[in-house]
């Protein structure tokens, strides 16, 4: 089954006037209920264009140091064929740099803008707080790592966080995202059972297949500038059967300051941050190297 939960936007005006406190949301209800929803042009179609020149700029940067041709800007064909062509080039370098694209910022921007922080609010979200930074997902066919994982298996996000019981994952595509473009399966209505039985393997907390079957999924169907809004408890995965060409989404968790039960736990979150004090790079830089960044060298 495909998921189209098509609502107005939060805080819409209602017969041409504003009312004296604003209106709750039509998709509000849907997501309380479901706890998932998909709210249509929230995200400027601009910004989503921002991001894939940015991640664009960094694969043609690794291929030019590799002095491999490069597909000048032209949408995401442009991009995907970068991408492909370091791939194939160097496995770690294309990795580091779809590490590196997450840490953009553009897409800093675009998960904490005005439009993102509406939707919180109207989620009763107090001080909203981020427990990490932005997690980009990278899907494509001819994008798959030797050995590495395709997709993400059966979880849901609370686990891997911990923090506020009310936290919202809000999920988003800097493409239209069809049944055939490794879109996002949720299970409506399993917010309301807590945390599921799982299995915690490499790349996640993985949900005991025991406990569901395929025909409890929904399929998310995304358009450029939607968001798809899903609990912290909502069962969900990545679709991969039947699925072709380029899907790059992002997710960032937001996490409610005054929920009761994270206020009595301090602000608990599983996520730790680590910083290496060890130098990486040995003998780098030079004071000639600096001048050189910096545009002072002579």
């Amino acid at each position: 089954m495909t998921l189209a939960l098509r609502n107005e936007r939060p805080h819409a005006a209602i017969a041409g006037h504003l009312p004296s406190e604003p209106a709750e949301p039509g998709w509000l209800g849907t997501y309380r209920a479901s706890g998932l929803a998909v709210i249509p042009g929230v995200l400027p179609v601009d910004r989503l264009d921002r991001i894939a020149r940015d991640m664009h700029c960094t694969y043609e940067r690794q291929l030019e140091r590799l002095g491999l041709p490069t597909a000048p800007w032209s949408g995401r064909v442009s991009l995907l064929q970068n991408m492909e062509r370091l791939l194939q080039a160097d496995v770690k370098l294309y990795l580091a740099a779809t590490r590196h694209n997450a840490r953009l910022a553009s897409l800093q921007q675009l998960v904490v803008s005005d439009a993102v922080l509406e939707v919180t609010a109207a989620l009763g979200l107090q001080a909203t707080s981020l427990p990490t930074s932005p997690v980009l997902h990278v899907m494509g066919d001819t994008l798959r790592i030797p050995g590495g994982y395709h997709g993400v298996a059966t979880h849901q996000d609370w686990p891997v966080v911990q923090g506020s019981l009310d936290a919202v994952t809000m999920w988003f595509s800097l493409f239209d995202v069809t049944p055939q473009t490794f879109p996002l399966q949720l299970i409506p209505g399993s917010h309301r059972r807590g945390v599921w039985p799982s299995t915690i393997t490499e790349h996640t907390s993985e949900i005991d297949p025991s406990t569901y079957v395929d025909a409890d999924f929904v399929t998310a169907t995304v358009s450029r500038g939607d968001l798809l809004v899903f609990t912290g408890f909502t069962v969900h995965r990545t679709a991969v059967k039947d699925c072709a060409g380029l899907r790059i989404a992002a997710s960032m968790r937001y996490e409610n300051t005054a929920e009761r039960t994270f206020v009595e736990r301090a602000y608990a979150c599983a996520y730790q941050r680590t910083v290496v004090r060890e130098v990486l790079f040995p003998g780098f830089p030079s004071a000639r190297e600096v001048d050189g960044a910096l545009g002072l060298a002579e």
